[in-house]
């Protein structure tokens, strides 16, 4: 329990990570129900004659009405209309298996309900042999299923008794080629007495008669999450946790005197945006495990919104226990499941745009800013201010294919990070990026006060009435660079700067820009490797184990419920134009106008390689800002002749402000905020 106790310190802040929304960067999860008249999205009795009639409350005798007349409303955004049509046309031909316990045929149940109203002309087919149910629509040719498998680990019966083996899956070969997954376990680990379901717990090689329930939990999905990162490519196949269903057995859970009244005869919601209770133990183990996989895993948080829902429990209109029992952890349908299936349905229609993709389109309401009203900007990058003559490289605006990129709302992103700390780590490339956001941010709050204070390598811009710091620390190579008595020496495995990366909210790594620096412009004299130093080596090699070492140190101390990473792709350089096919020029200078298209005639480097097989390997959650094709196209975007040098020295590697990094901060609003448009 002390992990878990050290886990509940960490307030859900892995919420935060899943979705947001249209104008104010919206959790999708955080909001309130309100009272809606066209709701609910279907009758039961009428537009769903297969549903269980344990969650027909009505048709069980329910005489109140008003708990199917609130709709979920996130608090900075709208929820999409569930489209029922839609959803088959986009899954035809494919398979939705839901794996649980009887909660999951909860959510399976409205799912078929809410898809049969959508298409009630369509032939569809229920088939149920042993623990699988499933429904086909057989127009669309989409089986929507659920698997009864309660812990998701596997419970089998021997001479000794059923034994409840925390370490195997087995059962896992039917969630195998599934075009979506979602699982979902809690509900029966609590039961005891004759509801136990099993005699003994296996454990590695040791069996018991029982152990702590939540610690016993863990493991299992600890087993889970191993089975999903062996098994599952992300690229075939979407994979969902539904999140704790909470029960209403205890009044006080929410403000009632009496501990012996539970969820009978509630017939309004709980008002408000949270839950007295706050959250239960396993909502924590789950996000812990989550956080933990190297495949990605979707997070239903459910459990919040579902808490404030009392009133939707089929109470003793359940008709499996009658009047004697009161069922106050199942959901009548209508009801709180359907909203789980919208958020289901607004998850999986996320994402289908690759933002990294596309081109750049002339946009005359660009820049974002003035660099005359950013008056800390570096000089290096204020072209403008150098003697650039032309300005049409401000012009350019970055579309991605088959979506919109949501605009930079600076006022929304000091809000959603009040009290929070974000960290550039890297090379002048990084301070390139962090001298931009600093600007986007004070263009969106001009008349706030703020802070710029530089100590050595790190500078730190702060915003006092957002308690906001932007931070910048100068760490070209990620790993140690120290001066000794045989010279500078870079230590391929060595971090010692870690401490100060550990006190921030949002990391923003990057490294590449000095690895091929030779000469007086090489910062080191010798690598060391291990125990081997050299006077130099093959530079992609060093930076492969650089990266490792720092993927290392992500994976030994990086909370993922505590701080969202981030390593900003390869900066490309334009210093010879065959790379865009260019025989006249020689590199960036003269350069007025973007490679026009969605691809580099230079293709792509090495080093990328490199950068996306380090991050896949992670076991840690790190996104990977992939600005490099789109930088690649910006051969008119660096200072040139009108950097700090001037034209002795000629600037094809860093950018002017305003200009690309400003879309690069664009695109981390976007992957920080997803659901932001």
């Amino acid at each position: 329990m002390d992990s878990f106790a050290i886990g509940a310190k960490l307030l859900l802040l892995l919420l935060s990570l899943v979705v947001h929304g249209e104008s104010k960067g919206c959790d999708i999860f955080q909001g309130s129900w309100v009272h809606d008249e066209t709701y609910p999205l279907y009758d039961a009795s009428t537009d769903c004659p297969f549903i269980e009639k344990q969650f027909d409350c009505q048709k069980n005798g329910r005489p109140d009405k008003d708990y199917l007349k609130y709709r979920w409303q996130p608090t900075g955004c709208n929820l999409p209309r569930f489209n029922g049509r839609d959803f088959l046309l986009r899954h035809q031909g494919k398979s939705i298996l839901f794996v649980g316990d009887s909660l999951s045929l909860n959510q399976w149940q409205s799912l078929t309900c809410m898809l049969h109203k959508a298409v009630p002309e369509s032939k569809y087919q229920l088939t149920r042999v042993g623990d699988l149910s499933t429904f086909t629509f057989l127009g669309f040719n989409t089986q929507v299923m659920f698997s009864r498998k309660p812990f998701l680990v596997d419970l089998v019966k021997t001479s000794a008794g059923r034994v409840l083996k925390l370490g195997s899956t087995e059962s896992g070969a039917l969630w195998k080629d599934k075009d979506v997954l979602i699982f979902n376990t809690w509900h029966w680990w609590l039961h005891s007495g004759r509801k136990q379901e099993w005699d003994y717990i296996e454990d590695g090689s040791r069996t018991m008669r029982d152990m702590n329930r939540l610690v016993a939990f863990e493991k299992a999905l600890n087993t889970w999450a191993k089975w999903v990162d062996t098994n599952i490519d992300p690229t075939k196949t979407k994979v969902f946790y539904q999140g704790v269903s909470p029960d209403h057995t205890n009044a006080t859970s929410w403000g009632h005197s009496n501990a012996t009244k539970d969820c009978r005869e509630e017939t309004q919601p709980f008002i408000g945006h949270k839950y007295r209770r706050g959250s239960p133990a396993a909502e924590l183990v789950v996000e812990k495990v989550i956080s933990n996989m190297s495949k990605p895993v979707h997070l239903l948080g459910v459990t919040m919104l579902s808490q404030l829902r009392k009133d939707a429990h089929p109470s003793i209109y359940g008709g499996v226990g009658g009047h004697m029992e009161a069922d106050c952890s199942h959901w009548c349908l209508a009801g709180v499941p359907d909203t789980w299936n919208q958020l289901l349905y607004a998850t999986l229609n996320d994402n289908k745009c690759d933002i990294f993709q596309g081109k750049w389109v002339y946009d005359p309401k660009y820049p974002l800013y003035n660099a005359s009203n950013c008056p800390f900007i570096e000089q290096e990058f204020d072209c403008r201010k150098n003697g650039r003559p032309d300005n049409m490289y401000l012009k350019y605006r970055w579309k991605p294919t088959s979506c919109k990129l949501p605009r930079f709302r600076g006022g929304v992103f000091l809000e959603r990070f009040r009290g929070k700390r974000i960290l550039f780590v890297g090379d002048s490339i990084s301070l390139n990026q962090w001298q931009s956001l600093t600007c986007m941010l004070h263009l969106a709050v001009p008349k706030a006060k703020y802070t710029l204070i530089r100590t050595g390598g790190l500078s730190t811009f702060s915003f006092p009435a957002h308690n906001v710091s932007v931070m910048f620390s100068r760490n070209a190579f990620l790993v140690d660079i120290v001066g000794e008595k045989s010279g500078r020496v870079l230590k391929l495995n060595s971090i010692s700067s870690g401490d100060l990366w550990k006190t921030a909210d949002v990391l923003i790594f990057d490294s590449w820009h000095w690895w091929l620096h030779t000469g007086r412009k090489q910062p080191w004299d010798i690598i060391q490797d291990m125990n081997n130093t050299y006077k130099d080596m093959n530079r992609l090699v060093a930076y492969s184990k650089a990266l490792n070492t720092w993927a290392k140190w992500v994976n030994s101390n990086v909370d993922n419920s505590k701080t969202k990473v981030i390593f900003r792709g390869i900066s490309p350089d334009h210093m010879n134009s065959s790379d865009w096919g260019d025989r006249n020029a020689k590199n960036c200078i003269g350069e007025t106008r973007p490679v026009m298209g969605r691809s580099y005639p230079g293709g792509r480097h090495p080093e990328e390689a490199i950068v996306e097989n380090v991050v896949r390997k992670l076991s840690k959650k790190v996104r990977l800002l992939n600005v490099t094709t789109l930088s690649q196209l910006r051969k008119d975007g660096h200072p040139s002749a009108y950097g700090y040098g001037g034209p002795r020295a000629t600037d094809c590697s860093h950018w002017c402000l305003p200009g690309v990094p400003d879309t690069w901060n664009q695109l981390l609003y976007a992957v920080l905020f997803p659901y932001s448009n």
